[in-house]
């Protein structure tokens, strides 16, 4: 039986789910069944299932709705030691790097039961013209003086880094087997 690996993103303008969906493929490729979900569509995490969890960090803090996933099913994750990627920075600034990972562990650090195997903040996207933003920060798009239109678009993910990770998740999996 091939080992089940569930990947829930959370992602609100598809960059996350990008590296999700590359994380799944690579370890579908090492030989397990990964299953990538938006948390959203995750309804159970069965027993034995190894979860790689993403998400990304916004002006210091995670999304809401994955926290509130976090909380719903912290009786199963408290029972593996899932992988955590966050995606922050959009420029390659170590300083940046560096601010963002202190600010994913205090948000981890919100669920004390959640004992990530490792955790790792990769480079992000940002295309101004593709902004889903909550309420009331998507009030500022539409300003026909917003700030952000006039930030350059940038995508600094590490694509080979990514793949990788994600051949590293799978060989340590295949090591608690």
């Amino acid at each position: 039986m091939r080992t089940q690996v569930l990947i829930a993103y959370c992602t609100r303008s598809g960059s996350t789910a990008e590296v999700a969906e590359a994380i799944g493929k690579s370890v579908n490729g090492a030989g397990m069944s990964a299953q990538v979900k938006a948390i959203a569509d995750v309804e159970s995490i069965p027993t034995g299932t190894e979860v790689v969890l993403g998400t990304a960090i916004y002006i210091g803090h995670f999304p809401k709705e994955f926290h509130r996933f976090l909380t719903r099913f912290e009786s199963e994750l408290s029972n593996v030691r899932p992988w955590v990627f966050v995606l922050g920075p959009t420029e390659k600034e170590r300083k940046q790097f560096a601010a963002a990972e202190e600010q994913a562990r205090r948000e981890l650090g919100k669920h004390p039961t959640l004992r990530p195997s490792d955790m790792r903040v990769l480079g992000g996207r940002f295309d101004p013209t593709h902004l889903n933003l909550p309420f009331p920060m998507n009030l500022i798009q539409m300003l026909p003086a917003n700030p952000m239109r006039k930030l350059p678009a940038s995508d600094i993910r590490d694509w080979d880094w990514i793949h990788r990770w994600a051949e590293a998740i799978a060989e340590e999996i295949a090591t608690r087997v």
